[in-house]
């Protein structure tokens, strides 16, 4: 009886082992899926009809971080060079003393994109609100995803999970630090979950009609 215990523990045991394995690897299974679909040169990238910026941190609250900055300045270049017609900056709006939008929208028509052109997402609280809100909301068929290259195959992930044909255009990075990669790797993990599970935007809204001039707009939110 005792060696049939010790059996079927050692079993569970190694089953747990290789159950823990394979939930740790799966980031590394993202990355793999993406490698193809990320790009550092503008003239490599195909044309997708929407740039997407994702939010980071801003300075003072009027001007991009240096992370933000970057991807900005690649989506102006995207914009400039034709490779996308419309540009949809999301980020994280939820207090009146963090406005990433209205820095990313000023910087952008400061740099000479049109207003027009420009799309807000004031509910993109995390990456995957980001994506689902902008096919349910924005309906966003094809886009380029702009951020660091640590950010982009988890956001392109997503992106393909809600029926967004998306690719990256990896921007400048602080590289050697470890708290990224750390960071990325079990958000990466979360974000599959969220996806098995359809996990619902805190906010959606009015479908807002991306086809003709607009201007950003908190009525996106109610």
């Amino acid at each position: 009886m005792n060696i049939m215990k010790r059996f079927l523990k050692k079993r569970f045991l190694i089953f747990t082992g290789l159950c823990l394995l394979i939930f740790l690897s799966l980031p590394f299974y993202v990355k793999y899926k993406a490698r193809h679909k990320i790009f550092a040169n503008v003239e490599n990238v195909k044309y997708k009809d929407f740039a997407i910026v994702l939010g980071a941190a801003i300075k003072d609250n009027n001007r991009p971080g240096n992370y933000l900055k970057n991807r900005l300045d690649d989506a102006i270049t995207l914009f400039k060079s034709g490779k996308v017609k419309k540009i949809l900056i999301s980020g994280d709006n939820g207090e009146d003393a963090h406005d990433e939008i209205s820095v990313m929208n000023n910087y952008l028509v400061n740099k000479g994109i049109p207003q027009y052109v420009i799309f807000g997402d004031y509910a993109g609280f995390d990456t995957y609100s980001t994506m689902e809100r902008a096919n349910k909301v924005f309906d966003i068929k094809s886009a380029i995803i702009v951020s660091q290259g640590f950010h982009l195959p988890r956001a392109i992930y997503i992106a393909k999970d809600k029926g967004i044909d998306a690719i990256g255009y990896s921007t400048k990075q602080s590289l050697g630090k470890r708290r990224y990669f750390i960071r990325e790797h079990f958000a990466t993990i979360n974000s599959i979950f969220d996806c098995l599970i359809n996990r619902k935007a805190k906010y959606y809204g009015n479908i807002v009609n991306t086809d003709g001039k607009t201007n950003i707009n908190m009525e996106q939110l109610k």
